[in-house]
């Protein structure tokens, strides 16, 4: 999540995202949705879309053109009136005013005296001391120890429970060519239901969303709230697609050298 104090309204820059997907993006925060620990920022892009990003950041605000355009014609529409009343006031001046003659030059000399500084006396610096100087001994530094905390703390922290759902607001539908939109790092839809993605570019949590857990996909085909019912792996990576039993959502991932599949059904 972002460090900086968020609020709804704020216009913002998507930082972080699973995949790296939708990062450099800027829109206008709708929502934070805390419960959501992969994707909480509910962001409302520049050309209209609606998704959800893992970390944001605060964009600068757009220079406001219009604004600024009006105020440089205002400023030039007033110096030129300004030159063009000092021209008329000049011609005015001059028809009315004779011109006026020259004054003579006037020099005057007279004796001048050097300049000679009075000397200023300082005080010495020097000081005067009775008897020998004492030696100067250094002082042995204390030997540093590492801070004990005097008691333990009464009040325990609870650990934060795991969000109630999960929430997929952008993927790709790539059917016929997924192993290339796949490797681009996209969450990955094809063969009508499946949603796949590398575990390597942060999607390793597909095969493991815990039974009982619900998932919403936010868009696309796939727009719907499905449950995990079960789970599947297979040994191999590549090769024919096994049959899930009529899950209506697959997410899938890589799980060393095998494949593992989160199967759910639409509620």
């Amino acid at each position: 999540m972002s460090a900086t104090k968020l609020t709804a309204g704020d216009r913002v820059k998507i930082t972080d995202n699973p995949g790296r997907v939708l990062v450099g993006v800027t829109g206008i925060l709708d929502e934070i949705d805390y419960e959501d620990v992969l994707q909480p920022y509910r962001i409302l892009t520049e050309d209209g879309h609606i998704v959800w990003a893992a970390v944001v950041e605060p964009a600068p605000e757009r220079a406001k053109r219009g604004v600024s355009c009006l105020r440089s014609a205002l400023v030039t529409a007033c110096a030129v009136a300004v030159s063009i009343f000092s021209l008329q006031s000049l011609e005015s001046t001059e028809t009315t005013n004779p011109p006026m003659a020259p004054a003579p030059w006037v020099v005057s000399r007279g004796p001048v005296e050097p300049y000679k500084p009075e000397p200023t006396v300082r005080p010495s610096t020097n000081t005067t001391r009775a008897g020998e100087r004492k030696q100067l001994r250094p002082t042995a530094r204390p030997t540093e120890r590492v801070a004990t905390p005097s008691k333990m703390p009464a009040k325990k922290h609870p650990i934060a429970k795991p969000p109630a759902d999960v929430r997929i607001s952008f993927y790709k539908n790539c059917t016929g060519f997924a192993q290339s939109c796949i490797d681009d790092g996209h969450l990955t839809m094809y063969a009508g239901n499946i949603l796949a993605g590398h575990n390597y570019m942060g999607y390793q949590w597909l095969s493991r969303v815990p039974v009982g857990r619900t998932v919403r996909v936010i868009s696309g085909p796939l727009a719907g709230t499905y449950k995990v019912y079960g789970h599947k792996r297979l040994n191999r990576q590549g090769g024919s697609i096994p049959d899930f039993g009529g899950a209506a959502l697959v997410l899938q991932t890589c799980e060393g050298s095998g494949t593992g599949f989160s199967l759910l059904k639409r509620v």
